[in-house]
């Protein structure tokens, strides 16, 4: 990473990249790992993520912290599955057993991608609430945080961070109410 880092000319432009890269790059090796089940695959995906993002790097420049790491998981996270996807393909035919589908302890890459699509409707209406509201439910659903995970990456008490829930997840529950014509759910 620093042959990269060495070629960006403004130095603070530099300084700050490295600090957003000293800061993320556990949590995007978390996503990665957890997506590939390869120590050497999730490594490859985190540069290869950072890489894009420094394509990038004007725009995130202009984005608060905390969704500066929403960012940074959901490139890291497209970028694990693409290589997953990469592999199965190269090796799909030569080395597919039941055995070893079997053996995977966490959600499919399908499955993933199946819940990530069913909660694309449900981010066309999260785009109507309360930003912190968003977020939280963001983090919590769409990325499988733990409650205390979320406390840390937003700087919460656990007992904040339960309050938020509670409120986004009904504020969210009246959007989908009035959608359906119903009455509120929550």
């Amino acid at each position: 990473m620093l042959i990269i880092f060495a070629a960006i000319q403004n130095k603070e432009d530099r300084s700050r990249l490295e600090a957003l890269y000293q800061e993320h790059v556990s949590l995007m090796y978390k996503v990665a790992k957890r997506i590939l089940n390869d120590e050497h695959l999730a490594q490859d995906a985190v540069q290869e993520a950072f890489i894009n993002i420094l394509n990038h790097v004007d725009k995130i420049f202009n984005i608060d912290c905390n969704k500066i790491r929403v960012l940074f998981v959901i490139i890291v996270r497209n970028t694990a599955i693409d290589i997953y996807r990469q592999r199965k393909k190269q090796s799909g035919i030569l080395t597919e057993t039941p055995e070893e589908d079997l053996s995977d302890p966490g959600p499919s890459v399908e499955e993933i991608l199946i819940r990530n699509e069913i909660l694309t409707g449900v981010a066309e209406k999260m785009k109507k609430l309360y930003p912190p509201y968003a977020d939280i439910l963001s983090l919590k659903y769409s990325y499988q945080y733990t409650n205390e995970e979320i406390s840390r990456l937003l700087n919460l008490t656990p007992e904040n961070t339960r309050t938020r829930l509670h409120r986004a997840r009904k504020s969210l529950n009246k959007l989908l109410a009035q959608e359906e014509g119903g009455t509120n759910r929550g």
